[in-house]
């Protein structure tokens, strides 16, 4: 397939929806045949492989891939080792001893139809495999970015990035929780995987140090303003709204921005976070329409948000 795909000629809607397609097409053949697995794992595996999402990181990846000058393959197999990991960080975040859900993107958790120690085994195969894709991608990268590459994924995923966010997410805040500190667990748990998402490809391609920095803030407030969003849908989306379990914020003692600092000004920081952002999106090189794959990661304004579910009733 050729470096030119999608075709730069499309419009910008039906460009994002080739990419779409292509990295759902991806998601699920990527982990390669399950002829000869298992067939309990390889059952779990297409349950969850038939399922992929909205793909926004894939997709994001992928463009921002080509845009860097990536080889198409290339960034293909980012996106899609990068979409592997997040699918497996919520397989891991629905278990009961974790956030105890029982229904994600509209379906019964992983978890909850095939049983524990099968999701865990699904969720680490697609660890691996993703992983596997992002190295091999990385390895394509000029040598002197090779180990700047890596030391993102590192740091980023690891201890001191989503890992390290999950791990505070964990800590029992009940009500003794302050937005600075929601923030910043915030900033692990769901920003780090976007500054991943945009930056990884950035390095591997040809992006130039002004692009990286810009690319790394934007994802930094894109996470944040999703995270806060993703609050207010917690306590106050039911499951019909969401496609998943709600209220567990509230109910586990989770972080939760609503419950740091009120609604009002939840609503409010999530504004400035997504004003920022556009300005931090404007502030990058070259037309506009060079990065207007970066517009799939900004959340709606609270306004929208809240506007959906303003006929919901209130929490108590």
């Amino acid at each position: 397939m050729s470096a030119d795909f999608p075709p730069r000629d499309l419009s910008w809607k039906h460009r994002v929806h080739c990419a779409h397609a292509l990295m759902a097409s991806s998601f699920t053949h990527g982990i390669g045949r399950l002829n000869g697995v298992e067939p309990r794992l390889a059952a779990a595996l297409c349950n969850v492989l038939s399922r992929p999402g909205s793909l926004v990181r894939a997709v994001s990846s992928y463009l921002v891939g080509l845009s860097m000058g990536m080889t198409e393959e290339g960034a293909r197999s980012l996106g899609c080792g990068i979409e592997y990991l997040h699918t497996a960080s919520l397989i891991f975040d629905d278990f009961p001893a974790m956030d105890d859900a029982k229904l994600r993107r509209d379906a019964p958790c992983l978890h909850v139809s095939h049983g524990e120690a099968v999701a865990t085994l699904a969720a680490l195969a697609l660890i691996n495999r993703g992983y596997t894709l992002i190295w091999q991608t990385i390895h394509q990268a000029a040598p002197s970015r090779r180990a700047e590459a890596g030391n993102w994924v590192d740091s980023k995923l690891g201890v001191h990035g989503l890992l390290g966010g999950q791990a505070w997410d964990l800590h029992g805040w009940d009500d003794h929780q302050t937005a600075a500190e929601v923030s910043e667990i915030a900033a692990r748990k769901t920003a780090d995987l976007l500054r991943l998402t945009l930056v990884l490809p950035a390095i591997v391609g040809h992006g130039t140090r002004r692009e990286i920095r810009l690319l790394d803030r934007l994802a930094l407030l894109r996470g944040l303003a999703y995270q806060a969003a993703d609050d207010v849908k917690d306590l106050y989306a039911d499951e019909f709204c969401s496609g998943k379990t709600g209220g567990r914020d509230q109910e586990l003692g989770r972080p939760n921005l609503v419950v740091a600092e009120g609604l009002t000004a939840a609503t409010a920081r999530c504004a400035r976070l997504v004003s920022m952002g556009d300005r931090v999106q404007h502030a990058l090189p070259g037309a506009a329409h060079r990065w207007n794959m970066l517009d799939l990661i900004r959340v709606p304004a609270p306004r929208q948000v809240m506007g959906s579910l303003e006929r919901l009733p209130a929490v108590v």
